[in-house]
């Protein structure tokens, strides 16, 4: 039921609803950034000194008038920090591991490791800045993408990703959505035989793999009054409200089917949230230094998750399909998420809590329908730091009979008289080697709740 309102001079605001996708291919840029002698793919010109790293993206503090989305107006066009779990899946049967091959625990916040990134929203669409200073980077990344994990030799580049205008997501979500492939060098294609198919005139060039990207600034809707005869009246008074200082989303690369090397085909999958900070840790700018007439107390936030179920057909494979594939081992799931917050001066008494409710998955049949694992989910009690970031646990949503205790984190976002939270989260499966390994992972978005009840910014379907 969400279209974009009257008026609406830019793409960044609410999602369309259609099931038209066209596949695109993926704008690129690669800077070498590490290179040894490999033939057709020596590279003597690196400036690693210009090499993208996490210290160049800094956090972009929230100023008057700044905005990532939102419904009518353009974005401010500034680099955001992608924060979030860049994961994928560990070599025989390993289950989900950091993208510098360490297994997630509990126990570490230190799951924005090798694999960082930047955001862009531009009139024209998006421009994703990647990088990756591990020894095993994606074959997205890799001079050579079919090359095997040897640490001292590798070849990487730095992408600049431009991901042009997006479509609406294949699933009417309210979320904006690209599907688009990135296709070697010529280069690669001599380099890596496995890049071509046929010969002569009747050659082809294949892709190194495809990226999906979801993206969504939506954090909730009240249906008011609604008469299950007649939908289109209903929607009327439909009230969407959305973020303007954050978003949040999913970022997966998918290696091509023709990459034979097994490290090369295992996926990135890369939940996350960007915006403009509330917080920093220096003198006037922390949590508690809010004054006094400004903090919030128990303070709820309503907002919107989106997620991917992982699944892994047997224990020895680390292939994931496409989430738009037949048969696909990737299933899309979308829930509520509420959270309570403390801010204050101080510190010990800044504390956070949140349920996702409402949880559904998405049937390749043409509907969502209530997730068959579970529909709540609890995540405990977190800390929230000086700088305005926040983690903690994601209880056992099914005591244990697929999943076991997850992990979130995320960072509150804008002006305090509007102020937002967004992050990411993360079940695994109990049973890493079994025959069926299931993970969640997802992304998050919320706003406070003001005295009259409404949070956002607020668009009626009806235009009124």
């Amino acid at each position: 039921k969400l279209r974009m309102a009257e008026g609406s001079t830019g793409w960044a605001g609410a999602a369309l609803v259609s099931r038209a996708i066209p596949r695109t291919e993926v704008g690129v840029v690669r800077t070498a950034r590490k290179t040894v002698d490999d033939t057709d793919l020596t590279d003597d010109g690196d400036d690693l000194a210009a090499a993208l790293t996490v210290a160049k993206l800094s956090p972009v503090m929230y100023e008057a008038g700044k905005i990532v989305m939102r419904d009518g107006s353009g974005s401010s066009g500034d680099r955001l920090r992608m924060r979030g779990f860049p994961m994928r899946w560990g070599a025989s049967g390993g289950g989900l591991q950091n993208t510098g091959g360490t297994a997630i625990t509990l126990a570490t916040d230190d799951y924005f490791d090798e694999t960082f990134a930047g955001l862009t929203i531009t009139p024209a669409g998006l421009a994703i800045d990647l990088g990756d200073a591990g020894a095993n980077p994606g074959p997205d990344l890799k001079i050579d993408p079919d090359e095997a994990i040897a640490a001292t030799t590798i070849n990487r580049n730095d992408l600049a990703l431009t991901f042009g205008r997006p479509s609406a997501s294949p699933t009417g979500n309210a979320e904006h959505y690209w599907a688009a492939a990135l296709m070697p060098t010529a280069a690669q294609v001599d380099a890596a035989s496995v890049l071509k198919e046929g010969t002569g005139a009747n050659a082809q060039t294949l892709p190194v793999g495809t990226y999906y990207l979801r993206l969504s600034n939506h954090a909730g809707v009240d249906t008011n009054l609604e008469d299950p005869d007649d939908a289109a009246t209903s929607a009327l008074d439909d009230v969407n409200s959305y973020l303007s200082y954050a978003a949040y989303g999913l970022f997966d690369f998918v290696a091509g089917s023709t990459l034979t090397t097994a490290d090369a085909n295992r996926p990135r999958i890369f939940p996350f949230a960007a915006g403009y900070d509330a917080f920093k840790n220096a003198d006037n700018m922390k949590v508690t230094d809010v004054a006094e007439a400004d903090e919030i107390t128990s303070g709820k936030f309503k907002g919107r998750t989106i997620a991917e179920e992982l699944a892994r057909s047997n224990a020895a494979s680390e292939v994931l399909t496409p989430p738009s594939a037949s048969g696909s081992t990737v299933r899309m799931l979308r829930g509520d998420i509420e959270l309570t917050a403390t801010i204050s001066g101080t510190a010990g008494d800044n504390t956070i809590t949140g349920t996702i409710t409402n949880f559904e998955a998405w049937d390749t049949k043409g509907y969502w329908e209530n997730y068959d694992h579970f529909t709540t989910a609890a995540l405990a009690s977190g800390s929230i730091g000086a700088d305005g970031s926040f983690s903690g646990v994601v209880t056992d949503p099914d005591t244990g009979a697929v999943f076991g205790a997850g992990y979130y984190k995320g960072s509150f976002y804008g002006p305090l008289s509007g102020l937002e939270a967004a992050g990411t989260w993360f079940v695994p499966s109990t049973a890493l080697d079994s025959t069926t390994d299931l993970s969640i992972v997802g992304s998050f978005g919320a706003a406070l709740v003001r005295e009259d009840g409404s949070w956002g910014h607020v668009v009626q379907a009806g235009g009124n």
